[in-house]
């Protein structure tokens, strides 16, 4: 069976070099393996090192040991099916930097005691909906019109439009799934060009904010379920989808598909997804996939 492992650093800083790249080949020769060829994506940036006879979780282990404490990221996988053909993205902390319910709950006093609620959930130490209907509550008589000022808070994390025009222009279907609300993923779906999106409903009374969210609540399964549904329109199967999180909301979700990726994750996902982006963008997940920085969109 032939694999690629790929090597991603991060622009600003030149550590990816020829020496690195044969460093690691010869890592992995040495334990057994036979190199094919190197093939640089982006020059400093991003390389493949093709290679046969070695177990994937060995070359694996062998390539964190030999970048710890380095900022590059990398993937290794089967070279086959290596492009998908649907992106199906968390938003926030992943495709924006934000959390928009900490955002609100900041401008009214409540930050705190919101934000350790979303991290916990985040983390995987409660319910995501249990603890979404809890925060939810506490927004109760907030005006609609909140809504719209934090929006303009939201900043895309880098690389995050290229990622989803890339894909789309090499013929992907995209899809933002997202445990927050439709008020701010239509936004995004927008702005970063993907073809549509998923996210729940905060329900509104007399222009306030009830302190109810529409049900059923898009969680963790939830999202799984979503991309099934994705992939049955599409005429494909999981092993062509490319998924991105940061949470464990998320987990269901890149432990079913070809590639599931944690995006600076929480360490309940960093122990669990496939695929870790830990110090690069999202330009990463066009590497993994083979795609040459001259691709990008």
């Amino acid at each position: 069976m032939r694999f690629v492992a790929t090597l991603v650093a991060p622009t600003a800083i030149s550590l990816l070099d020829y020496a690195t790249v044969q460093s690691i080949s010869a890592c992995l020769q040495t334990h057994g393996a036979s190199l094919g060829a190197e093939d640089w994506l982006s020059e400093n940036e991003a390389c493949d090192i093709f290679f046969s006879d070695l177990d994937l979780s060995e070359a694996k282990d062998l390539i964190q040991n030999e970048v710890a404490g380095t900022s590059i990221d990398f993937a290794v996988q089967e070279t086959s099916g290596r492009r998908k053909k649907l992106l199906v993205a968390d938003m926030e902390s992943t495709i924006i930097g934000q959390e928009m319910i900490d955002e609100l709950a900041v401008r009214h006093g409540i930050g705190a005691e919101i934000a350790l609620i979303t991290e916990k959930s985040m983390r995987g130490e409660l319910n995501f909906e249990e603890s979404l209907r809890e925060r939810v509550a506490l927004l109760k008589g907030i005006d609609e019109k909140e809504l719209e000022t934090i929006s303009n808070l939201m900043v895309l994390n880098p690389g995050a439009d290229t990622l989803v025009k890339t894909m789309r222009e090499h013929g992907a279907y995209t899809a933002l799934v997202s445990g927050g609300f439709t008020y701010f993923t239509s936004q995004i779906r927008d702005i970063c060009g993907f073809n549509e999106d998923r996210a729940n409903d905060l329900e509104i009374q007399s222009n306030k904010l009830s302190g109810t969210v529409g049900e059923p609540i898009l969680g963790r399964e939830a999202k799984l379920e979503a991309t099934k549904e994705l992939i049955k329109k599409l005429g494909i199967t999981l092993s062509d989808v490319c998924a991105v999180g940061d949470g464990a909301n998320d987990l269901a979700m890149l432990s079913a598909v070809g590639m599931g990726v944690g995006y600076h994750a929480k360490p309940i996902v960093k122990e669990t997804a496939a695929f870790q982006v830990e110090h690069t963008d999202h330009l990463a997940l066009l590497f993994y996939q083979g795609y040459r920085r001259r691709d990008f969109c």
